[in-house]
């Protein structure tokens, strides 16, 4: 059985465009439609940043911020979605979340030990 690759529009919530991520209202730094997030079915994520304005920047290993239109990322590699700060994992944790209700810290993957992966299939982290 393959799996499948999955695509995931991440913007802030709006009622002209539906996300599949919604980062809150008061985010103005973030586009409504921001960019898109792909889980490969190896797990792999690749962001491509969709919108003229603001900007998407990930955090290089030296630290420094780098300005991104489309590239794969870390999992836990720190993003910059205008002045919002998060990571993939932290994005992923977020699918059919309300932001009003909960912020990215609170839906973290199983931090414990052994390998942690993304179930596609599941919408969902895996502790192996």
């Amino acid at each position: 059985m393959s799996q499948e690759i999955r695509t995931y529009l991440v913007g802030r919530r709006n009622s002209a465009i539906s996300c599949d991520i919604a980062l809150p209202e008061s985010e103005k730094s973030v586009s409504r439609k921001h960019l898109e997030l792909t889980v490969t079915a190896t797990g792999q994520c690749y962001v491509v940043h969709v919108h003229p304005q603001n900007t998407t920047k990930v955090q290089t290993r030296d630290g420094a911020w780098m300005q991104v239109s489309q590239d794969y990322v870390e999992i836990d590699a720190p993003l910059m979605l205008g002045n919002y700060r998060t990571t993939a994992r932290q994005l992923l944790a977020m699918v059919g979340s309300s932001p009003q209700q909960s912020s990215p810290e609170a839906h973290q993957p199983p931090s414990g030990g052994g390998q942690v992966e993304w179930d596609p299939e599941r919408g969902t982290f895996l502790q192996r």
